[in-house]
């Protein structure tokens, strides 16, 4: 058997992150947020990560057939440079749950912060999954020519940010001084599509999954969620452990299939995020889990996200010539 030496999961992220003056002159209270003159940072994050698509049918609870991500270890950099963001991660070679094939993952994002409101768009797909041939094993056989997207926004709104650092909790770029958290809502339109080239019945042998995968579903979807995010601050920001947990639903409309009737789709997501947050160097560890569950005409289908990562940053000021005129 042949090892892959380069596995994809490409992310290229082009992060533009706005500050006007309007966010600027946002009121912050100076006794528990402190904004470091060194704005912009360098980033190394290596990580494990899996994503796992469970097919139920309408009415039962217990899935009955799974497909999953060729995802697990990872490492990344990550740069933010004035205006400018570039993240880039890839693949640990031998880690991938199965070694001997390639299939690709690709994610874009972009991040807007204004006042009270953070807004981000995404698109991801999977150009490939792997079916278990087995419950509990290590065999996976792979489903090369299923494609799954989807692309959407991200739209938060936080109701205490004097308080409250959104960056502190979310990046380090901020330290935050004293305890707080806030309340927040969170709002996705997204558009989700399943395409499958050539159908066989030998790779999928349930037959209401393959009827479902088969028919390349498409839909829209709008979900709304509220949610809280605290951050505990030890000796002035030094430390600080930050726990946020989302729940939500909404409903889905299918434009593929000419059902008119709208679906329920529902969302729970947590994470936790820890570490040393300094002047000049920061690290942390952070732990991110969700399920969506998306009730489909013929089949329900749901999407499980896990990721453990350690980032490692360091500031720095911002250069005395413009690179390129521009930055």
């Amino acid at each position: 058997m042949k090892p892959t030496f380069f596995y994809t999961i490409l992310v290229l992220t082009l992060n533009l992150f706005f500050y006007p003056a309007s966010y600027a002159q946002n009121t912050i209270d100076s006794n528990y947020i402190f904004r470091y003159e060194k704005r912009n940072v360098i980033e190394i994050y290596p990580g494990i990560s899996s994503t796992k698509f469970n097919f139920t049918n309408p009415g039962e609870l217990k899935n009955n057939y799974s497909l999953v991500a060729n995802r697990s270890g990872n490492i990344g950099i990550y740069i933010g440079y004035k205006w400018l963001s570039l993240k880039y991660s890839w693949a640990i070679p031998g880690t991938q749950l199965d070694k001997n094939v390639k299939l690709q993952y690709t994610s874009l994002g972009f991040s807007f912060r204004i006042k009270k409101w953070s807004i981000r768009p995404f698109f991801n797909t999977y150009n490939g999954l792997l079916l278990p041939e087995k419950p509990r094993s290590r065999d996976y056989k792979p489903v090369r020519d299923i494609k799954f997207s989807d692309a959407g926004v991200d739209v938060y709104y936080f109701f205490q940010t004097k308080r409250f650092s959104i960056a502190a909790a979310s990046s380090f770029s901020e330290k935050q001084l004293n305890s707080a958290g806030s309340v927040f809502i969170k709002l996705t339109p997204m558009w989700q599509k399943i395409k499958w080239q050539n159908p066989s019945r030998d790779i999928i042998t349930d037959s209401t999954t393959f009827k479902l995968l088969s028919l390349n579903p498409e839909w829209f979807s709008l979900i709304a969620r509220v949610g809280y995010n605290y951050n505990f601050s030890f000796y002035k920001g030094k430390w600080s452990i930050t726990p946020a947990i989302i729940i939500g639903s909404g409903v889905l409309k299918e434009i593929s299939t000419g059902i008119n009737h709208l679906q329920l789709v529902t969302d729970i997501q947590a994470s936790i995020r820890g570490g040393h947050n300094g002047r000049t160097f920061y690290y942390y560890l952070n732990a991110r889990w969700g399920t969506l569950q998306t009730n489909l005409f013929i089949k329900n289908m749901q999407q499980v996200n896990t990721n453990f990562s350690l980032t490692a940053g360091w500031r720095f000021h911002t250069f005395r010539k413009k690179i390129f005129g521009i930055l």
